[in-house]
């Protein structure tokens, strides 16, 4: 990771009376990688099982529209745990069974960055070599570069080419490994707020899982949204984190049901953010919201969504309600222009990412386990690349 990249902006020496397609050509030459730079070790899925491993690949070129980052952070995602999302299990079967026909293996995985611009394309006019970045690679998860569908972002690796139109410029105030923990949860939490009705004006919100990874920067957004009033569902232990996110209230989910009216009065929120996914919540939420409150929740599988919508009924019985499910993909929710909202936030001190780890990618893999086995992780597990980067166990 350490190998020089090319800066598109060399200049063209003289050569004295050698034509200018001669000189062209000199310069082209003086483009292209060392040959030590030429491939890289990455890690993700080398074939049909729930194991990480490394392999050597080719530095990948940018084309005319994309930025050449070298990788400073990464994270660990569920989105990146393809196993777990692609369900039920003959999907995840059959969709790695075409990647393996189609000669889509190995795949790099990874779905957020943090990191330093190296070269630009040609049809590139935001962004120059040095400029210090975020992103969350979406456009790979609909077509990774071989397959369709490839849900690989590629981050996981020294060097990742990514869309000028899904990176914008890394918050000042952040490092790389936090910067590079948060692109996909904030991306998807801001979009998700934004069709609760943010901004408000005075309006209570109900953020169900206050200490994920979506959850801890949905309670931070929802106040810098104009929420007044946010309460979060949490353990008792996490209880003083939570509140130093921002959060009015906190309710211990060990002891206490947010849809019991003795706990959270019906008809008093004006917003439901659902991160926890538990069957029925829909329903519940509905009974929850004031007339034209807002009910939205995150997807859960791919291709299904299985979030936990209201049912027919509960719906009849309150049409004024609105309720979405979401899924963070390019375009509208995956874009510079909200990378742009979420870096002014934080330049203002009103979004940080917790990482509660750090680890390097050469342990990727203890990386995943942690995220697979454990409940109680506070905000994200990041991933350094560079060597530079703050390693935190």
């Amino acid at each position: 990771s350490d190998a020089p990249l090319p800066h598109e902006h060399f200049p063209i020496p003289h050569f004295g009376n050698i034509d200018l397609l001669a000189m062209l050509a000199l310069w082209l030459a003086t483009l292209v990688l060392p040959a030590e730079a030429q491939s890289m070790m990455a890690a993700g899925l080398s074939g049909c099982s729930s194991s990480i491993s490394f392999f050597n690949t080719e530095v990948p070129k940018p084309n005319a529209k994309q930025v050449l980052v070298e990788v400073k952070a990464s994270s660990v995602n569920h989105l990146d745990l393809l196993w777990k999302v692609l369900q039920p299990e003959a999907t995840w079967k059959a969709a790695c069974a075409f990647w393996h026909v189609s000669g889509a293996l190995p795949k790099i995985l990874g779905m957020d960055v943090a990191g330093k611009v190296m070269a630009v394309g040609s049809e590139v006019t935001r962004f120059h070599p040095g400029d210090e970045i975020w992103a969350f690679n979406a456009a790979a998860a609909v077509y990774d570069g071989k397959t369709l569908g490839g849900l690989a972002g590629h981050t996981w690796a020294p060097y990742v080419a990514l869309s000028e139109e899904e990176v914008g410029l890394k918050p000042k105030t952040m490092n790389f490994t936090e910067a590079g923990s948060l692109p996909l949860v904030a991306l998807t939490s801001l979009q998700a707020l934004k069709l609760a009705g943010a901004p408000w004006t005075g309006s209570t919100v109900l953020i169900l899982g206050g200490t994920s990874g979506t959850g801890h920067v949905a309670v931070q957004i929802a106040k810098a949204l104009g929420a007044a009033r946010v309460i979060a569902t949490a353990s008792a232990s996490n209880r003083d984190f939570v509140l130093a996110l921002g959060a009015d209230r906190v309710i211990d989910y060990h002891t206490e049901d947010w849809w019991d009216p003795s706990v959270l009065l019906d008809t008093s929120v004006d917003a439901v953010y659902d991160t926890v996914l538990q069957p029925g919540t829909g329903d519940r939420a509905f009974r929850k919201l004031r007339e034209h409150g807002k009910f939205v929740s995150l997807c859960q599988g791919i291709p299904f969504c299985g979030a936990p919508m209201p049912s027919l009924s509960s719906r009849l019985q309150r049409p004024s309600l609105f309720a979405a499910s979401l899924r963070c993909t390019a375009g509208s929710c995956a874009s510079s222009e909200n990378l742009d909202q979420l870096r002014a936030l934080a330049d203002k001190g009103k979004l940080r990412g917790h990482v509660q780890a750090a680890m390097p990618l050469n342990r990727i893999q203890d990386a995943v386990d942690m995220l697979m086995k454990s409940h109680g992780i506070l905000g994200k597990i990041a991933i350094t690349v560079s060597d530079d980067e703050p390693v935190v166990v």
